[in-house]
């Protein structure tokens, strides 16, 4: 697969560098990242390219390409064995069908920033992680850990055993405020753009929480990727 943007190029290079097939360059640009590949040792997959080379390469969402490219081999997914935690405390997301690259990647990089151990993906409907969440994820997709599961309340129900407390967000849930306490391992899932969590996954939560929120005609809630944002950041500040 071919990723590009200077941030997911950047990112690939630093966390998966054995990942990597080949590097393109513009020629023109080549002393922005030559530190970097020297640091390291990639020179030896590297090519500069002119600029009008790249028009033959079929970069998908080309208008976002900033003189570098990356051939890397595809993303794989881990074991939930290697995301659930032994620990005191671990912070896991399940995204329940999020169609929406956009949303994904930003969840993505909501989820690394704030320290989650890791992600669950829906099997079915749901988005793939590909070059497109290499940049929508600004490169974060190169270092969370991702399990994708074909059975979500089976999933949950493997959590549960290993500790975790399930927190659903939902317009009906509880309003989290300064006085909400979040379980110090805890999984917090977030449904679809439309539809929302599905109703067997909603039953099988242990909590349902909401964003608290003003009203405005037109607008009903807060995307997914901002919903989780809040919500983890409450998770990060209430098992501080």
């Amino acid at each position: 697969m071919l990723i590009s943007g200077v941030n997911s190029c950047k990112s690939c290079i630093l966390h998966n560098p054995d990942k990597i097939i080949e590097i393109l360059i513009n020629i023109e640009k080549q002393s922005d990242f030559a530190e970097l590949i020297e640091q390291n040792k990639l020179n030896n997959k590297t090519k500069l390219l002119k600029k009008n080379d790249f028009n033959r390469l079929g970069i998908k969402n080309d208008r976002f390409f900033n003189d570098i490219v990356i051939r890397r081999k595809k993303y794989k997914p881990s074991n939930l064995d290697e995301i659930k935690k032994n620990t005191e405390k671990s912070l896991i997301i399940i995204a329940d069908q999020i169609t929406d690259q956009n949303n994904l990647g930003n969840i993505i990089r909501t989820a690394l920033l704030m320290g989650a151990d890791g992600l669950l993906l829906s099997e079915r409907s749901s988005a793939d992680i590909s070059e497109v969440t290499s940049l929508t994820s600004s490169g974060a997709v190169e270092v969370l850990k991702y399990y994708v599961s074909k059975n979500i309340n089976r999933s949950i129900e493997d959590l549960k055993r290993s500790g975790y407390w399930t927190y659903s967000l939902d317009m009906s849930g509880e309003k989290i405020n300064k006085k909400f306490r979040f379980d110090n391992k805890s999984v917090i899932i977030v449904g679809n753009e439309g539809k929302g969590i599905r109703k067997n996954i909603l039953s099988n939560s242990d909590f349902k929480i909401s964003i608290p929120q003003i009203y405005v005609n037109g607008i009903d809630s807060y995307n997914a990727a901002n919903s989780l944002a809040i919500a983890a950041y409450h998770f990060k500040i209430s098992t501080f």
